[in-house]
């Protein structure tokens, strides 16, 4: 046991901004974000003297993120859901707040996204020392993504 006292004190951050998913083909990507989950691009940057090529992409207006496109980047070493991505060190997945999620995994299954839970299950689970509901799917290039409801 250590002897350290620890202290509450402000964080000097802000709130999230954003975060960054490297992909192999940003094309491609957006894609399939702007048709599966209804984002809308609103920037786009170009660095040829790095090979990479970055896209900022918004939902309802409330969060944006990036992908980002590096020739020859590799791809993230894990095989799917969220069970497999707790497996590497990093980035796991990205989440997103939802008034509903069983309609809203409804939805993503209408529009082609397949929904992969905890143990293999196709349908949302409950969570409820956190008080949330949650169902997991993967973008395009394996990225894992999440769906979050609120419970009251």
């Amino acid at each position: 046991m250590s002897n350290t006292k620890t202290t509450t004190m402000k964080s000097p951050l802000g709130s999230a901004h954003h975060i960054g998913i490297s992909v192999a083909d940003l094309d491609v990507c957006i894609s399939w974000y702007v048709e599966k989950l209804g984002c809308k691009v609103t920037n786009t940057m170009n660095f040829e003297d790095l090979g990479v090529r970055l896209a900022v992409l918004t939902i309802n207006n409330e969060f944006s993120f990036e992908l980002i496109e590096r020739k020859g980047s590799v791809p993230f070493p894990f095989p799917g859901g969220p069970e497999e991505a707790v497996r590497v060190q990093g980035h796991a997945h990205m989440a997103f707040t939802v008034d509903n999620c069983d309609a809203t995994a409804e939805e993503l299954k209408r529009r082609g996204v397949k929904i992969l839970c905890l143990g293999g299950s196709s349908e949302p689970s409950d969570y409820p020392a956190l008080n949330w509901r949650c169902a997991h799917f993967l973008d395009i290039e394996g990225n894992l993504l999440e769906l979050v409801e609120h419970l009251d």
